[in-house]
């Protein structure tokens, strides 16, 4: 296999743009398909995503084809999404969760408009939609990431009832760069913060990590480790393997605390990583106060409370076995005293009976 074609199969397996990408339906159901439509500036025409060469100040145009599976109209918005680092370590497209990293300049989003982002549809036709790549005057290095988001929302007569609607979409990846070479060899993690949180109603240590290149940082290993300052123990640790980081962009990495109370304190957390080609040794220092540490412990939502009658109930129980114990203690001293003076008197009627006979 040439590097060429090895750079591409890795792009794919790490950064999943397969193209077009069907979420939640199928084509009969969603009542449309789309088909890119490549131009004389894609890198690689055997890649079925956009990967496109770009130059500076200047526009060019990308085409994809739309076509309608039905006859009913289908109304169909579009967008585009952003790649950014999820919380699992992926890259991730999520068009409701953009928080770009300061490193990341003019996204993809914002080089990349469309005329008509909403576009109806019906009776097996097609349609051309047109999107404007502009990318900056000034030099960039790496490249731009994304997806080009082909969204509908179909509400059913039972979904109508509830208020659900079903959205489906479509994704096709976009990749701008002003240069074929690979971006895909990240070679920078930083370590941003640390701090403690209460995420999903869980206690969490939370690791902001960054990746500040515009390349992609993959195959990346983590062992993350969390101990008291001036204290070598270990409280907590997570390792993790086969990380993804999309270019500038940083992330959560998260370590469940679990349901021991959080103390307050200096903390200091250490990740170690590695991509088989480079390695980090990060630490930060945090501090969680009383306040804090109260709230959080206060605030998680799967904390143990028991109700009062129980606490009553236990105190009584615990009581009540005590008075038994007692009594039994003394029905028992008691009993043996009995015993030993019946014995006694036994033993005294014995040596009187002994005396007679002998006299």
């Amino acid at each position: 296999m040439s590097n060429k074609k090895k750079i591409i199969f890795a792009l794919i397996c790490y950064l999943g743009i397969f193209t077009p990408i069907l979420a939640n339906a199928n084509e009969e159901d969603i009542g449309f398909i789309v088909e890119p439509i490549h131009n004389n500036n894609q890198i690689d025409p055997e890649v079925s995503y956009f990967y496109v060469k770009t130059v500076p100040g200047e526009q060019q145009e990308i085409k994809v084809k739309i076509k309608s599976t039905r006859k009913e109209e289908v109304k169909v918005k579009i967008h585009v999404a952003n790649a950014i680092t999820s919380e699992k370590g992926t890259i991730d497209y999520s068009a409701d969760t953009q928080t770009f990293n300061d490193t990341l300049q003019a996204p993809l989003s914002a080089i990349v408009s469309i005329d008509s982002p909403d576009v109806t549809i019906g009776n097996y036709e097609e349609k051309e939609v047109v999107f404007k790549v502009t990318p900056p005057k000034e030099d960039y290095l790496g490249a731009k990431m994304g997806t080009l988001v082909f969204e509908t929302t179909e509400e059913s007569e039972d979904e109508s009832k509830s208020g659900v609607d079903n959205k489906f979409s479509y994704r096709i990846g976009l990749v701008a760069s002003e240069s074929p070479d690979s971006y895909m060899d990240g070679k920078t993690l930083n370590l941003l913060d640390a701090k403690a949180s209460i995420k999903r109603g869980k206690k969490m240590i939370l690791a902001t990590l960054q990746n500040p290149e515009p390349k992609v940082l993959a195959n990346l290993a983590l062992t993350v480790e969390l101990r008291k300052k001036n204290d070598e123990q270990i409280i907590k640790k997570r390792e993790v393997s086969n990380y993804t980081l999309a270019p500038n962009s940083n992330f959560d990495f998260e370590i469940d605390y679990g349901s021991t109370a959080i103390s307050p304190g200096d903390y200091v957390l250490s990740v170690k990583g590695t991509n088989g080609l480079n390695s980090w040794n990060l630490t930060k220092e945090f501090n969680i106060s009383g306040s804090q540490a109260k709230k959080i412990n206060d605030d998680y939502a799967l904390k143990i409370v028991t109700p009062t009658w129980i606490k009553i109930y236990t105190l009584l129980s615990c009581l009540i076995t005590v008075i038994l114990a007692f009594v039994l203690r003394k029905r028992r001293v008691y009993m043996e005293e009995q015993w030993k003076e019946k014995r006694k008197k036994i033993r005294k009627k014995k040596e009187q009976r002994r005396e007679r006979n002998e006299t």
